[in-house]
This record gives structure tokens, sequence and C-alpha cells, in this order.
């Protein structure tokens, strides 16, 4: 990938062209709202078959706004300003016949998405708000985490090696042949990921092994100076219950203190899954998915959740 520019006008990682251009080449685009000759919101976007959607791997994508522009302002002015800058954005979007985004937690004020035919929803993650409160992150994680960590450290060790790539696709791959599922993404695109974020200083993959060398699980941390992000993992079936993915994840927390301001572990709406994350000690944030779809598209997405649980599907 050629070299491309950073911009200053984003919430997180996700929004960086770089980062864009590595999840979908050719394919993505930003709204910009300028005033006085300087830029004061933006909202990259993907535009991929008469959609525009979050890409792969991205968990968040947008609004972010000039600082004062969410500033209070007596008789919350602020907010009649948000409002037409996010219908300025919603207006330089291409024409599309499904819009499926979630925002950054930066956008609170999300009503106006209401009034121009958008559903909202809510979507979780944890995180670890300030990693330099050492006290704080010692007395949050829960007692299950502090154990299974100590016990793995006994007889693992994580290594971090920017070679170990192939090492994750494969435990990922194991992951899912154990769920009875393929991987949501080709093996071309993860490593794409991984290759670009070394490229650009802003990914960090870790693997458990064993004293023979065996590899138990594998993390990568995606990050920027103001988050760290849990993005990808993968582990052997048969050391589920060996604390791995526990040691590995309190690695990378470790990891984030020295690059990053909060750790965030990417969330989700499976109640296992959050209940592991849970445990860590991060606060619950809330990023909202604003959608605007067909009608036959609305019916789909109602019915995917009970075809899942007739067929036993997992997220």
């Amino acid at each position: 990938m050629s070299e491309i520019k950073e911009s200053t006008y984003v919430n997180s990682v996700f929004e960086q062209p770089w980062w864009l251009e590595t999840v979908a080449p050719g394919k993505w685009g930003e709204a910009v709202v300028r005033e006085d000759g300087r830029v004061i919101a933006r909202l990259p976007y993907v535009f991929d078959h008469g959609t525009i959607k979050n890409p792969p791997y991205t968990q968040t994508m947008g609004v972010w706004m000039e600082p004062e522009q969410r500033e209070f302002v007596r008789g919350n002015s602020h907010l009649h300003k948000q409002k037409e800058i996010i219908a300025e954005l919603i207006s330089q979007l291409p024409k599309a016949n499904n819009i499926d985004l979630i925002l950054d937690h930066a956008n609170s004020y999300i009503l106006p998405y209401r009034w121009h035919g958008f559903h909202i929803e809510p979507t979780f993650s944890y995180r670890i708000l300030d990693l330099s409160d050492e006290e704080a992150l010692k007395q949050n994680m829960g007692k299950t985490v502090i154990k299974n960590v100590k016990a793995a450290r006994k007889k693992l060790t994580v290594c971090t090696d920017s070679d170990e790539i192939d090492t994750l696709i494969e435990l990922q791959k194991m992951t899912y042949t154990r769920q009875n599922r393929k991987p949501p993404h080709s093996e071309e695109l993860t490593r794409r990921v991984m290759e670009n974020a070394f490229k650009n200083h802003a990914g960090r993959l870790m693997v458990a092994k064993d004293e023979n060398g065996i590899a138990h699980s594998a993390a990568f941390f995606l990050y920027d100076e103001k988050t760290c992000y849990y993005l990808l993992s993968g582990q052997n079936p048969d050391f589920r219950s060996d604390g791995s993915m526990n040691l590995l994840l309190t690695e990378g927390i470790e990891f984030a203190k020295g690059v990053s301001k909060s750790f965030d572990f990417e969330g989700s709406m499976v109640e296992g899954i959050e209940n592991f994350f849970r445990q860590f000690g991060g606060e619950q944030v809330v990023n909202y998915r604003v959608t605007r779809k067909t009608a036959v598209n609305e019916f789909m997405d109602a019915m995917k959740p009970r075809i899942k649980k007739l067929i036993g599907y997992k997220n």
C-alpha cells in the first residue's frame, strides 16, 4: 500500500485514511463540513453495492466534530448547530439503498438521525477509560481473571512478534471450526489488516505459547494515542480453559498503558462474551447504530436473530 497521509479529523484509528484503504480499498469516501475555511466535521463511509456501511474489522466510524462544536452553549444552542452539521453530512452521502453505520461513542446527540428517517439502536462495549490509574486497574479487575492469569503465567510465555501473523490466522480457523462456522473475513484481508497496522505503527500481536512452543492463543491489538482496541484473536480449542486469553488481554492492557489513554474490548452482544469482557473492570460504553434500509432488508434483519437462534449460530 502506498503512503497515505493521516487525518487529524478523527475520533479513532478506524477513521484514518490508511485504515479505510486497508479494509475497503477504493470503496471509501468522506463527507466534510467546512466553516470559514476550516473543517468542523467529517464522516468517513464505505459505499459498496448500493450500501453505505462500516467496513470489516471496523467497530465505529464518525462522526468527528471539531471539539468546540460539542461544547455546551446556553440554551443548548450547540445541539442546534450539531443538528445542522448532521443534516449537511447526510446530504453529502451517495444515494444508497441501505445505510448501516455504527457511530463513535463521542456521538451522543442522535435524535437528528431519527428525523432523517433512521432507526437507532445502542451497541455496547467495555472500555478502561483511564489506563494511568494503576490502583483502579487492580481493584476493578475480577478475581476470576486474576486467578486465571496467575495460573497461565506458570505455564505460558507471551511472545510479541509481527512474524506470528500466520499463527493467529490458524488459531482463528480453529476457533471458527469448533463453532462450525466459516471465518467472516478472508485470510488475505486479515493478514493485510495486521501488516498495514504494523507499517503505520498501530498494531501489536501477542501469542501465548507453552514450553514446547505450541501456541495456545493469539491476540492482535490496534491502537492510536487515544485508544487501544482488542481487535483479533484465536485460540486452540484444546486449551480453552488454560487462561491464555485472560493472560493475553492482561498483557494487552499493560502494553496499551504505554501507547494509549484507554483500552477498548471491542464489545459483543453475545451474553457469554459480554460476561468475559465485563470481568476486566472496564466501564460500559454505548455506540449508536443508525440504519435506514429498504422494507425487504428491514424484514431480513428482523428475521436474522430468529434464524440464528434456530440453528444455534453464535456471533
